[in-house]
């Protein structure tokens, strides 16, 4: 028995909502003067902004009857407006498609082609974010429910070679979901005397098109693998998959240190105007706030025990 088709449901419908996101917050970039890009395109911002929001919020909002259906009900109730708010910075993600396109503006490309590139990186932005915000309530749904000991990464094709290679992979929940931009991969609760077993690497390999392993694996690497070599060996699956040090340790927090000093930040102030997003709290005389607020994977590798980490999810504001 492969993986619930209950949770490789919950996938499809969570992959087509970033999908359906990712599109409509393009159409909206894609309104942009050409002749006026930075004044049309903040116009603009806080209708982006609430399209993304709007998408995470319904992603976060399927864990819960997700499940609700298949475990049953929890400790506690999700707040969705945290799942999508520990996604990070969206006035950030608002202005990095401006700054693409002006650097390729300032190496000659001409602007059709700058501002095609800027929504490229808008709608690649735009998925993961959505992603995230529904994985988050995922796996805090999850800690919430004792029935739960573990979960089993769910992929679907297309699907990149590191996906791939973490198909069917068992985490305990103080390891964190390794993903990277428009990752479509979700995770299956597992329970005490669940008999299904899960799709591995070589079973997703097996399921895809000779054009989908070319392009995940590269020519040599499907040579090698159709030869017999182990996919872990062609792959590297943590590559381009960094952490943030925070206070001395390594750690996975929702808040950047940024100050209002430069270009950038002056930016990134006027945005968040535009966007109706207070740029950051007045702590100690300095626009930041002290204390990040942690992430619910460094909240699961932290806690003692599944109390501790349903405590830690309350103060973080994850659940109530």
């Amino acid at each position: 028995m492969t993986v619930p088709t209950v949770a490789q449901q919950h996938q499809q419908q969570r992959a087509a909502q970033a999908a359906a996101t990712a599109t409509a917050v393009r159409t909206v970039w894609n309104s942009i003067d050409p002749d006026n890009l930075e004044q049309s395109w903040l116009a603009r911002v806080p209708l982006a902004a609430e399209i993304i929001r709007r998408g995470q919020m319904n992603a976060a909002l399927t864990a819960e009857t997700w499940l609700d259906a298949e475990v049953g009900p929890g400790e506690g109730q999700l707040i969705p407006e945290a799942a999508a708010a520990a996604t990070g910075d969206l006035v950030l993600q608002m202005l990095y498609p401006l700054l693409v396109a002006w650097n390729r503006i300032s190496r000659g490309m001409s602007v059709a082609v700058s501002i095609l590139s800027g929504a490229t990186f808008l709608e690649i932005a735009t998925r993961s974010l959505v992603s995230d915000a529904g994985r988050i309530a995922d796996m805090a749904g999850m800690v919430a429910r004792p029935r739960v000991v573990s979960y089993v990464r769910v992929v679907e094709l297309p699907a990149c070679a590191r996906c791939v290679l973490l198909a069917g992979r068992e985490y305990s929940f103080s390891e964190g979901f390794l993903r990277h931009p428009q990752c479509d991969c979700t995770m299956a609760p597992k329970r005490p005397g669940d008999g299904w077993t899960p799709q591995l690497p070589e079973d997703i390999y097996a399921q895809m098109s000779p054009a989908e392993q070319r392009r995940a694996f590269g020519e040599a690497g499907v040579q090698a693998i159709d030869a017999g070599a182990d996919i872990g060996q062609v792959v590297n699956a943590r590559r381009g998959m960094t952490t943030v040090t925070r206070y001395r340790r390594t750690v996975q927090a929702t808040s950047e240190g940024t100050t209002r000093r430069g270009l950038y930040a002056s930016r990134r102030a006027k945005f968040a105007k535009a966007a109706g997003v207070r740029f950051g709290q007045q702590t100690g005389g300095r626009d930041r706030t002290t204390t990040p607020r942690l992430m619910p994977e460094e909240i699961y590798r932290l806690a003692d025990d599944r109390d501790h980490a349903i405590r830690l999810l309350k103060k973080y504001g994850y659940i109530v």
